[in-house]
């Protein structure tokens, strides 16, 4: 964070600075360079701003932060301790208003993106584009992990230095009006919808409401702000509609009359797959064209890629640096990451999280692929009263997009077993134990095959990725044995 003194912080907080007596102007003078709202994490000289939530309060921390050399603490109540408290009325609000006015003060061309999924890719293929642009003069902040909810993106914006000429935020939500929030600290001067999907449905009602709160990331960009939004979405004319009189940017991932009747910006020709997964394209707009090759399987890749694209030459990236940028781009962990064993097995592990949107999308990289393929799927999350039915739809997808065999394994995803039954190749199971013993059969059995693994953050599906790869060491290992 950029250094500031308490006084200015009091002064952005509209806080009162509570001290001891004859220390007002030493406390007052005191520098601030950086802001943690963890008291384990707490460096001397840092700010705690003591957070409260539905089962942790930070305000039991506040002497404990002082203890461990906090400058200062940002709390809610006077609670009479030695070091300076800055007293504001609701901590989590403060902690907004502090990283806005960084903002502010640092000023970097901002994009802020938001979508059902895909929004991690397009971080990273964004970042990467943008550090190549600035050739080593400046620095690129990104959000790091999920950090992108009402907590996330003000810490987020707490990390920004003078050093910072581009940021580049994920805005998430799981309510209404929690990106309107962020999207006000944040104040982009490029705001991207990457898709729509099912996904947080509880938090919205329906997909309708989904849609409408991700339109609240448009609320903040001025005359000179850019909204980009992809052509084949289920909800490109209500954006249309609702973004008249803006500057609105579309892509298109197709030219099959989607680019002249959506009037795209930017879109993709030629897309072709190779047996790895991975897509192809020409990148073009009205006035230029040049080659991709991406290192990332997956044909909705095309889409991530059209959109960074979009926001990139929305800020003024010439279009080769951006082409010579998404060609560089490699796998993010937990998303689309391919683990070639040398053994005939492939895993891909897209662990991190799942949606509808983003499991088809993952068959739609198995139909791809050579050789046997399993899709292993654990239960999507958050997705409403109708959970079971979206998880029909998802055995039904991988059904008729013929994917050799479905493994499932948790409380919603035996609805997508039950579908895909009719090819009898559907198998649930009742814990992850059962179904990593049966697919280390399968691994045995089967010379060349491709394991998909896919389940939201709460199915830890991420265990069998593991299990799979330490078994397939094992094998190298004794292999390896024998032959000395």
């Amino acid at each position: 964070m950029i250094k500031v003194s308490l006084q200015w912080i009091t002064e952005q907080l509209a806080g009162r600075l509570v001290i001891s007596a004859g220390n007002e102007a030493a406390a007052a003078a005191l520098s601030i360079s950086n802001v943690t709202i963890d008291s384990r994490q707490v460096a001397p000289g840092d700010l705690f701003i003591a957070i409260k939530g539905p089962t942790f309060d930070g305000h039991d921390y506040a002497a404990q932060a002082l203890a461990q050399g906090a400058a200062a603490v940002v709390v809610s109540r006077d609670m009479g301790l030695a070091g300076p408290q800055l007293l504001v009325e609701n901590t989590r609000y403060a902690l907004g208003q502090l990283a806005a006015a960084v903002k502010q003060k640092v000023a970097p061309i901002t994009i802020a993106i938001t979508g059902s999924s895909g929004k991690t890719t397009v971080k990273e293929m964004l970042a990467t584009i943008l550090r190549l642009h600035l050739q080593g003069a400046g620095e690129v902040l990104a959000t790091a992990g999920n950090f992108n909810n009402d907590i996330g993106v003000p810490l987020t914006l707490l990390r920004l230095t003078y050093e910072h000429k581009y940021a580049v935020l994920e805005l998430g939500a799981n309510h209404r009006g929690e990106i309107a929030y962020t999207t006000g600290l944040t104040k982009p001067n490029v705001a991207l919808i990457n898709n729509v999907a099912p996904a947080h449905v509880e938090g919205f009602g329906d997909i309708c409401g989904v849609a409408r709160a991700k339109m609240e990331i448009f609320r903040e960009l001025d005359s000179t702000g850019v909204a980009i939004t992809p052509a084949h979405s289920d909800f490109h004319d209500l954006w249309v509609r609702e973004l008249q009189g803006k500057n609105h940017w579309v892509f298109a991932t197709s030219t099959n009359g989607s680019v002249e009747q959506s009037g795209a910006k930017v879109w993709a020709e030629a897309v072709q797959i190779d047996n790895k997964g991975c897509a192809e394209f020409e990148l073009r707009t009205a006035t230029a064209q040049s080659p991709v090759k991406l290192a990332v399987p997956g044909v909705h890749n095309v889409s991530n890629a059209l959109a960074a694209a979009s926001c990139c030459l929305a800020v003024g990236v010439p279009m080769a640096t951006i082409a010579s940028g998404l060609s560089s781009i490699n796998p993010v962990p937990g998303r689309m990451w391919v683990h070639e064993t040398g053994t005939g097995l492939r895993v891909i592990d897209d662990t991190y999280n799942a949606n509808v949107g983003s499991a088809r999308a993952a068959i739609d990289v198995l139909r791809t692929l050579p050789g046997h393929c399993i899709f292993v799927l654990g239960d999507m999350g958050e997705l409403g009263a109708d959970a079971r039915a979206y998880h029909e739809e998802i055995g039904n997808y991988a059904l008729q997009a013929e994917v050799n065999e479905l493994y499932t394994v948790g409380v919603l995803s035996q609805s997508a077993s039950d579908a895909f039954s009719g090819q009898q190749n559907g198998h649930h199971f009742d814990n992850k134990e059962a179904l990593t013993a049966a697919l280390l059969e399968r691994v045995a059995a089967v010379p060349e095959l491709t394991i998909l693994v896919k389940g939201s953050r709460s199915a830890q599906m991420e265990r069998i990725v593991e299990a799979l790869l330490a078994h397939t060491e094992q094998q190298k290992k004794q292999r390896g044995e024998t032959t000395c």
